[in-house]
């Protein structure tokens, strides 16, 4: 540190304040001990403000006036927390014994009440990814994306149908992230099982078309809590060919899981095929946590 750097730091400190505690000094001597904690608190906040700014100015920023001084101080507390927080971020652990699966039936979507919607009474639109964004509040995309999987060329763009004073009747948004696709963007089939491998996402503010069929009646059907969010999770056993001529058999089975939950005013729908159940989990809960750390206790 050189002396024009220190004596400039130093003009950064209004007389206003150097006078003030001053006052607090001649005052304590008058009234007693205890205005001269208020003196050394005064001489702190100088002393802190000093630093501050000698620092700042040290490394090349913009020196902080003193009436700014109580703000700066608060976002340097704010973005300390932040560079914490990213560069440890919270770690949450779910326990997989309080994740409850539902066996499932069948997936069944309902009619689409707009397929044919009168130009004259509503408005169909494709939102771009922008638009869906600022539509949802956020980017739909998971925080998770477990590795091996890419998303699909649509992702983030979503379909909505209005009426004409704006009021929306309904909207979808779909996400995919699936091992591969073929040329025209549709998830490709495993080599060695005649599926898909990876999941889709559907959000919507208005209410999903398709339901989960689950064993189970709805009373019955059990939830599982991620951060306060209750999800169901359903599970199915989904065979593939080719069959056999003779006696109908499959090839074999693999893993169809399912996620239904509703956050932040955004209802969800997850199918998974052809994965652990530690993965799917781990998509939801990046969902409703964000970038926090996802770890599953067994």
């Amino acid at each position: 540190m050189n002396t024009k750097k220190f004596s400039t730091a130093m003009n950064e400190i209004s007389d206003k304040y150097i006078t003030e505690a001053l006052d607090y000094r001649k005052t304590g001597l008058q009234q007693g001990w205890v205005k001269w904690s208020a003196a050394a608190a005064c001489l702190a906040v100088i002393l802190t403000a000093l630093l501050a700014s000698l620092s700042d100015y040290l490394n090349g920023a913009t020196p902080i006036s003193p009436n700014d001084h109580d703000r700066f101080l608060a976002n340097h507390y704010n973005q300390n927390i932040l560079s914490s927080e990213s560069a440890h971020p919270t770690t949450i652990h779910i326990d997989k014994q309080g994740i409850f699966i539902n066996e499932v039936t069948a997936l069944a979507d309902a009619a689409f009440p707009y397929a044919w919607t009168d130009p004259e009474q509503y408005d169909r639109i494709i939102l771009d990814r922008a638009g869906t964004a600022d539509y949802y509040g956020k980017d739909l995309t998971p925080a998770y994306i477990p590795a091996g999987l890419s998303a699909g060329c649509g992702n983030g763009t979503a379909d909505v149908v209005m009426e004409k004073n704006g009021t929306v009747v309904w909207d979808t948004a779909y996400l995919c992230f699936y091992h591969d696709y073929y040329e025209d963007g549709s998830p490709k089939l495993t080599e060695d099982i005649a599926a898909t491998k990876g999941f889709s996402l559907t959000a919507s503010r208005t209410g999903l078309l398709s339901d989960c069929v689950y064993i189970l009646s709805e009373n019955d059907v059990i939830t599982s809590d991620i951060g306060g969010t209750a999800v169901t999770f359903g599970y199915r056993s989904m065979s593939y060919g080719p069959y056999d001529s003779q006696t109908h058999e499959p090839s074999g089975y693999y893993d169809m899981y399912v996620a239904e939950f509703n956050f932040e005013d955004i209802e969800y729908q997850l199918i998974a095929n052809q994965m652990e159940l530690e993965d799917v989990v781990t998509i939801v809960a990046s969902i409703i946590y964000g970038n926090a750390e996802i770890v599953i206790d067994p």
